[in-house]
C-alpha cells in the first residue's frame, strides 16, 4: 500500500504527532497493483452463521489471456475422535464435546486452474465455486470457420475467412471449498498454458467477507485487497521452488521485512459512537506464511515479535508463533485473559496504537516472511472474545496490513 490508514480520527492525531515511524518505507510486495503471484490470507464460509465471502480476480492484460494454478488452504481445525470442525470460524467458535475428543489443527490444500480472457473480471462465492468447460485449454476459437486459435493454427489476427478470434475461459473450474465451515487461505500464480509459472505481472484481487444477520435482516460487508507479489523478470525454473526475494535475485520479489498494523486497543470504546450505543472496539489478525509447500501437503512456520507502540511512544513487546494459517484477536496473542494483554486499552492507557509485526529467526527455523490482513469489529460493550461473538449490531472492517522493506533470506513456493 502507498499509504498509511488510520483508525479513525484519534489515530491520525496520536501518530501524526507522537509515534515516530508513521511512512511506510518501501516494500517489494504490494496490495494496490497486479502481480504475478496474488494471496488472499482470509477466506471464510459459514452458512450456518450467514457468513461467505465472495472472490474477485481480475486480468489487468487486454492483450492476452492469462492462466492461473490456484490453491485452497483448509485451515479448518478437527475434534481428534469425532472428526467434527471446532475452533473459532467466522463470528463462531465451535467446541468440541466431552466424548469428541480435543480440537487439533489442520492444513490441507486443493488445487485449481483459472483462464481468463483479454481484461477479464471474475467473481465468485467460495461455498458455491464456479465450474467451467472441462475440455482442455485452447488458445481460442475462430468464430466463422471455428478453428482453433495459435500462433502456428490457422485462425491468426487479423483473421481470415471473414472470422474473428475471441479466447474463452475453457479449462476453468473453480470448486467450493472443501467444508462448511471453512476458515483458510486462497494462493494463485501466474503461468503459460502448460500450468508452469511465467513473470508476468498481470492479476490482481479482492476479498469481500460478507455477513447476513438472519434475526433481522442485516448485512455486514468487509472487504480487502489480494496481496500481490510481483515477480522481477528473471528467469524462473519450473521444475524449482519458486523463489521470494532476496532482492531482484530471486523470480519473485521478496517478503516484507515488517508488517505495520494501525489500530484500536482492544475493549476501547469508540470516541464517536460511544454515548449512542458504547461501541466496544476488537481486532483479529489473519497471518500466513511466505514460505509454502504444496506439493508434500505441508504448511509454513513462522516466528514474529510484535513492538506495540501506544500514544505517548511507550513500548510493549511479544512474540508468537505462526504455523500454517493463524486468525486471532490482538489480546490473545499475549494471554488468555484479554483484560492483562498488553493490547488491552486498560493496559496500555491510551486509545489507539501502532504494532510492528517483524519475522524473526527461532531455532531450528530461519527467518521466513509473513502476510496478513487485518478485521476491525465494532459493536455492543462488551465485545470481544470473552463477550458473545455473534452480535446483530457488529460493524467491520477490513484492511490491508502496510508493508515496509523486504527479507533478507528468500522465502519458497513449491508447487506440484
Amino acid at each position: 500500500m502507498g499509504k498509511v490508514r488510520w483508525t479513525g480520527w484519534m489515530m491520525a492525531i496520536a501518530t501524526a504527532f507522537v509515534i515516530s515511524g508513521v511512512q511506510s518505507a518501501r516494500a517489494d510486495v504490494a496490495s494496490d497493483k497486479p502481480a504475478a503471484i496474488v494471496v488472499y490470507p482470509k477466506i471464510v464460509v459459514d452458512s450456518s452463521a450467514g457468513v461467505n465471502t465472495a472472490i474477485r480476480l481480475t486480468n489487468t492484460n487486454t492483450q492476452a489471456p492469462v492462466y492461473m494454478q490456484c490453491f485452497y488452504t483448509n485451515a479448518n481445525s478437527h475434534c481428534s475422535k469425532s472428526g467434527e470442525i471446532c475452533g473459532v470460524i467466522g463470528l463462531r467458535n465451535y467446541a468440541c464435546g466431552s466424548t469428541a475428543g480435543t480440537c487439533t489443527s489442520g492444513w490441507l490444500e486443493t488445487d485449481f486452474h483459472i483462464v481468463l480472457t483479454p481484461g477479464q473480471p471474475i467473481e465468485w462465492d467460495a461455498d458455491d465455486g464456479l465450474l467451467g468447460s472441462s475440455l482442455p485449454i485452447p488458445h481460442g476459437v475462430c468464430i466463422g470457420n471455428r478453428q482453433p486459435c495459435g500462433s502456428n493454427q490457422g485462425c491468426l489476427f487479423p483473421p481470415h475467412a471473414g472470422g474473428f478470434c475471441t479466447f474463452s475461459n475453457a479449462g476453468t473450474a473453480i470448486p467450493p471449498v472443501a467444508e462448511d465451515p471453512f476458515v483458510g487461505e486462497l494462493r494463485c500464480i501466474v503461468t503459460n498454458d502448460l500450468g508452469q509459472p511465467i513473470p508476468a505481472n498481470d492479476v490482481k484481487g479482492e476479498a469481500i467477507i460478507e455477513t447476513l444477520a438472519v434475526s433481522d435482516n442485516t448485512f455486514d460487508v468487509a472487504s480487502y485487497n489480494a496481496i500481490g507479489i510481483q515477480a522481477t523478470g528473471n528467469e524462473i525454473d519450473p521444475n524449482a521452488p519458486l523463489t521470494l526475494g532476496p532482492g531482484s535475485s530471486g523470480g519473485y520479489n521478496g517478503c516484507p521485512g515488517t508488517l505495520i498494523l494501525n489500530h484500536f486497543f482492544e475493549g476501547a470504546i469508540d470516541p464517536v459512537d460511544s454515548a449512542a450505543g458504547r461501541q466496544a472496539i476488537s481486532t483479529d489478525i489473519t497471518l500466513v506464511p511466505c514460505t509454502v509447500n504444496y506439493r508434500s501437503q505441508v504448511g509454513g512456520t513462522a516466528i514474529v515479535q510484535y513492538l506495540v507502540f501506544n500514544e505517548f511512544e511507550q513500548r510493549f513487546s511479544t512474540s508468537k508463533t505462526v504455523s500454517c494459517w493463524q486468525e486471532i484477536n490482538l489480546c490473545n496473542i499475549d494471554t488468555t485473559q484479554c483484560a492483562r494483554s498488553i493490547f488491552s486499552a486498560s493496559v496500555s492507557g491510551t486509545l489507539t496504537g501502532q504494532t510492528r509485526l517483524t519475522p524473526i529467526a527461532g531455532s531450528p527455523l530461519p527467518t521466513y516472511g509473513l502476510l496478513g490482513v487485518a478485521i476491525e469489529r465494532h459493536g455492543d460493550a462488551p465485545f470481544g472474545p470473552t463477550a458473545p461473538f455473534l452480535s446483530d449490531n457488529v460493524h467491520s472492517a477490513a484492511f490491508n496490513l502496510h508493508f515496509s522493506g523486504s527479507l533478507a533470506n528468500p522465502d519458497t513456493i513449491t508447487i506440484p
